[in-house]
């Protein structure tokens, strides 16, 4: 029998989180995808992000990457940041349990939470009520069916509300953490008027 490898330190911090997601009962889809399909997403991603992508990536503060991120520091930039852009409503800071809240003036408000740990940040935003969902088969199908239209973004299930999340690294550049807030908002926007059918 040959021995078994050694969990590598990306794999160690995959299956923490993992951990961390089921403990609080949140439910992580697995979506397979044919050749094609795949193909298709990294297509939509070339067209649909490749130009904001080039500009975020023209003004980017590489040297944030050597440092990690705080909940209180992280809560400073973001402030700073909506001072100077109208992106951002709204940033709260709460503190028990630590996390920032945002509301996204560019999506009707949309308010998402960030979560800031040793290793991750992670970002989720509310798309409804389990007790508002009609047919709870057919609306979890058409979660999984829609999530290869949502980069970066999936669909779980805490407590009794389901949510959009994503994870960045802790020592993600500010440019892209404001990116994928603003690509969570249009995602959750995206998602509710694809599920309306099963929302109450």
């Amino acid at each position: 029998m040959p021995p078994t490898k050694p969990a590598t330190t990306g794999a160690k911090r995959q299956k923490a989180f993992r951990d961390r997601m089921a403990q609080l009962g949140m439910t992580i889809p697995r979506i397979y995808m044919t050749e094609r399909e795949q193909g298709l997403v990294r297509e939509f991603l070339r067209h649909q992000r490749n130009e904001q992508t080039e500009r975020l990536v023209a003004g980017m503060d590489t040297q944030a990457m050597n440092h990690k991120w705080t909940t209180q520091r992280l809560y400073e930039a973001l402030q700073d940041h909506a001072a100077k852009q109208p992106q951002f409503s709204g940033v709260w800071l709460h503190a028990t349990p630590a996390f920032i809240e945002l509301a996204l003036a560019s999506h009707a408000g949309q308010r998402v939470h960030l979560v800031v740990s040793e290793f991750e940040i992670l970002m989720t935003a509310p798309l409804c009520e389990q007790r508002a969902v009609s047919d709870p088969l057919r609306f979890n199908e058409a979660c999984l069916r829609l999530g290869p239209d949502m980069p970066l973004t999936n669909i779980g299930l805490v407590g009794s509300q389901y949510i959009l999340f994503g994870q960045l690294s802790a020592r993600s550049p500010l440019a892209n953490i404001v990116e994928e807030l603003d690509v969570m908002g249009r995602n959750v926007i995206d998602a509710q008027a694809s599920l309306a059918d099963f929302i109450g």
